[in-house]
C-alpha cells in the first residue's frame, strides 16, 4: 500500500470539509496523487504532512478562484453518499458541522480543521500552511468562536434517529399534519438547493407551521413520482428520491436532536448529486 493509499480517508476529508464539494475534493485528490506519484516516495520524510500539505493548498487555491463566485440560491454541500464512499468515517463529516466549517474565512477552516480535527501541533500546521505559528493560534482562536457561537447540536443515536424517523415517514405518507407536526421542534429550518438548474426555495423556511406544509406538500406531489431509499447520509439521517430512471432526484438529510427534527435539507443541485 502506497503512503497515498493509506492517507486517501484523511486527504478526503481535509478537502471535503474545506470545500464542502465531494466531487471538488475527488478532484484535488486525483491531483495530489499524479503529483505524488512522479516523486522520489524515498525522498519525503513525513508522507502524510506532505500529502495533507499538498491538498490543503489546492482547496486554499479553489476556494480563493472561487471567491467572487455568486451561488445562486441557497448553497448546501455535496452528500456523501455511502455506496460510493465506504471508505470515509461519514459520520465525522456531519452536514450541520459542514455547514458551520463556511461560516470561517479559508484559513480559519485550514486551521481548524487541522487542529480540532486531526489534533496536529501548531509546528506542524505553521510549516504545512506556511504561517507562524502565533498566526496559527490566533486563527484557531477566531474559528473556535464562530464554531461555538453556531451552537453545533447533539446528534442522537441511531435506534433513537430510526424511530424519530419512523413517525416522521409515516405522518408524511398519510398527511397526517398533527402527528408531522408533532416529529418537528418549533424553530425547525428547511434548506433548498436547487443550484439555479431545478426548482427549489431560494430562501430558508422556518417555523414548525410552515415546514409541515411545505414537507406534506412535497410528499403528496413527489412521492408518488419518485422512489423513496431511506438510508445514511453524512452520519445523519436521509432519504434518496430517485426518478423512473434510477437517477438521484433529490436528497433530503434530517437533523435532529433528542426531541426533534430541527433542520430538513433538500440537496437538488444535480452537480451535487453526482
Amino acid at each position: 500500500m502506497t503512503a497515498f493509499e493509506q492517507y486517501r480517508p484523511t486527504l478526503f476529508a481535509v478537502a471535503y470539509k474545506m470545500t464542502k464539494n465531494a466531487m471538488d475534493a475527488e478532484d484535488i485528490l486525483q491531483d495530489v496523487f499524479l503529483a505524488y506519484s512522479r516523486q522520489d516516495a524515498a525522498t519525503i520524510v513525513h508522507p502524510e504532512n506532505y500529502l495533507v500539505k499538498a491538498v490543503m493548498h489546492r482547496c486554499l487555491s479553489l476556494l480563493e478562484a472561487r471567491k467572487k463566485t455568486v451561488y445562486p440560491g441557497i448553497d448546501l454541500p455535496s452528500p456523501l453518499f455511502r455506496e460510493r464512499f465506504s471508505y470515509i468515517h461519514d459520520s465525522d463529516i456531519s452536514f450541520a458541522l459542514l455547514i458551520l466549517l463556511q461560516t470561517l474565512n479559508p484559513w480559519e477552516r485550514a486551521v481548524f480543521i487541522l487542529r480540532e480535527t486531526f489534533s496536529y501541533s501548531y509546528a506542524e500546521m505553521a510549516a504545512i500552511l506556511g504561517l507562524e505559528q502565533d498566526h496559527c493560534r490566533q486563527l484557531f482562536h477566531r474559528a473556535k468562536v464562530k464554531i461555538a457561537a453556531g451552537k453545533l447540536r447533539y446528534i442522537p443515536g441511531g435506534e433513537q434517529r430510526s424511530t424519530l424517523f419512523q413517525a416522521f415517514a409515516e405522518a408524511c405518507s398519510t398527511g397526517d399534519t398533527a402527528r408531522l407536526m408533532a416529529c418537528l421542534k418549533e424553530d425547525i429550518t428547511i434548506y433548498s438547493d436547487g443550484g439555479g438548474k431545478v426548482s427549489a426555495a431560494r430562501a430558508p423556511l422556518t417555523g414548525r407551521t410552515a415546514a409541515a406544509a411545505f414537507l406534506l406538500g412535497i410528499y403528496a406531489k413527489r412521492g408518488v413520482e419518485l422512489s423513496l431509499e431511506v438510508t445514511t447520509i453524512n452520519g445523519e439521517t436521509g432519504v434518496i428520491f430517485r426518478d423512473a430512471t434510477g437517477a438521484v432526484d433529490t436528497v433530503m438529510i434530517l437533523s435532529m436532536d433528542t426531541d426533534g427534527i430541527h433542520t430538513v435539507y433538500f440537496v437538488r443541485n444535480p452537480d451535487k448529486l453526482r
